[in-house]
Formats: structure tokens, sequence, C-alpha cells
């Protein structure tokens, strides 16, 4: 059986308030469970230049229903992170205390607008240290998606053995498949993806802000049509999560990589 998990992160005003509110009318149409990761901070706020000029503009803040509203309709919803820009810039300049104070800061802001705690976390461009992880563990997530791989599993990192279950991503994010594409070429690599579909757990990442595309919009709705049709189950991470028994995953050291054809390296599943 193809069961394939939409891994979708927002970290623009533009990708939460329009692209999230298509995704959601998309899903609840085709009847699909996903998983939602929020920044929880500023538009730009990681920026030097904005730090100037004070022109941040708050995500989730500038219309909190859409937060509330997606966890209304079931969809799993997680964080990611405060600033996602300042993460994934300078994660490895970050004080322990200021990255801790962040999470803490992004978790007490989605509990204040939903009434819940998040179920996961998705580090901003799937970067990680030791302390992030560390951390994650303090904060007691259900899971965390911060990493490419091939299946769940318990994170190693410097020798130390993380207790947060690991579901990486499994697939490019769609972006990067659909990077310069037009109407009919994101048609075709839609299909091929489709086609190319393994049987088990795949997770797909998507950018919020892909629903925003007029040429993309389009071919992602008959992606997804396409794969309920042909039996693809569509879940999400935390119904993955709730599935699992942590103590039977595979223990496995994250290294950082290039991968995908992405820009920047990236946390990664190290597979034996």
């Amino acid at each position: 059986m193809k069961i394939l998990a939409l891994r979708i992160y927002s970290d623009t005003v533009g990708g939460y308030r329009d692209g999230v509110p298509r995704l959601l009318d998309i899903f609840d149409e085709l009847g699909i469970e996903a998983s939602f990761f929020f920044a929880m901070g500023a538009d730009g706020a990681g920026s030097p230049l904005s730090r100037i000029i004070g022109d941040g503009k708050e995500i989730v803040a500038s219309a909190p229903g859409i937060l509330r509203d997606a966890s209304k309709r079931g969809q799993d919803c997680g964080i990611y992170g405060l600033n996602p820009l300042e993460w994934r810039n300078r994660l490895e300049k970050m004080k322990d205390t200021t990255l801790e104070a962040d999470i803490k800061r992004a978790i007490e802001y989605f509990a204040r607008r939903t009434g819940c705690r998040p179920n996961g976390f998705a580090a901003p461009g799937c970067r990680v240290n030791y302390m992030s992880l560390r951390i994650q563990d303090d904060m007691r997530f259900k899971y965390c998606s911060d990493t490419f791989g091939m299946y769940p599993y318990m994170p190693q990192l410097s020798w130390k053995l993380f207790s947060t279950m690991q579901i990486p991503s499994t697939l490019p994010p769609v972006e990067v498949i659909l990077r310069r594409s037009s109407e009919a070429e994101a048609r075709v690599r839609f299909a091929e993806l489709t086609e190319s579909l393994p049987d088990g757990l795949s997770v797909l990442p998507m950018n919020s802000s892909a629903a925003n595309e007029k040429e993309l919009f389009a071919p992602l709705y008959e992606f997804l049509l396409r794969c309920r049709d042909t039996g693809a189950v569509f879940t999400s991470l935390n119904a993955v999560a709730r599935s699992l028994d942590p103590s039977s995953l595979p223990e496995c050291e994250i290294m950082f990589a290039r991968a995908f054809g992405m820009p920047n390296e990236v946390a990664v599943q190290c597979i034996d």
C-alpha cells in the first residue's frame, strides 16, 4: 500500500494567509489528512535588514483564525520554529539560551491561539544541531520532522541518542521538484512523482506558498486527486507517530549533506 504524508511548512505571511486556506479547502474536498508546521514569529524577522527597518510582519498573529481553523478541521498542526530565517542562517551561532527561549515562545504562542500544545516540530531548512535536538526532547514533542531520510528512526548526533522520534521527508520538496516549471511541465513532473511513489510511507515536504502559484495550483490539485484515485492513502505525521513504538525504531546517526539538489546542506538520516 502506498501511504503519503504531506509535510507542509508555512514561513511567510503570503503562504500563511493565502496558501494555507487554499490547501485546507482542497484537503476537505478530497478527504486528506496532512501535517502543517507554522512559523510563530515574524516574516523575515531573522534578516539584518528587517531588524534595521522594523518591517517584519507577524505571520500567525496577522490572522490567528487560520491556525485555529486548521486545528478545528482536524489537521495535524505543529510549529516551524519562531523565526525560520534566523534559524536557517544562524543556528550554529545562536546561544543555547536563545534557542531554548525561541522554541518555548513558539510553543506558548501556538498554545495560546489553539488551546492545545503542538504535536510536532519541523526544523527550518532541515537544519539541526545537538542543542536543538536536546531541547526538542525537553519539550516532549510527539515527533519531529527535521531531516531527510528513508523511514522513521531515533536520532543520534555526537554520540548522543535522543528520545524524540524523527519522521523524515523521503521525497524532495515540491518547490524543488517544480523549480522554474511551466504549468505543463508541472503536470509532467507530478505525473512522474505519482508513478514513482513506492509502497509504504512517503513524506512529501511542501511550502504552503506553492498553493499561491497560479502555474502550480491546478497541477498540484490534479496530483492529489490522482494519488487518491489510484489508491494512495493520505495520513498525517502525528498518525504515523501514534502507530509506532519508539523502542522498536532503529537508531540512526544524523549527517549533513546536500540532498535532492538542494542548494545548502541539510540534516540527513545516515543508513548503514
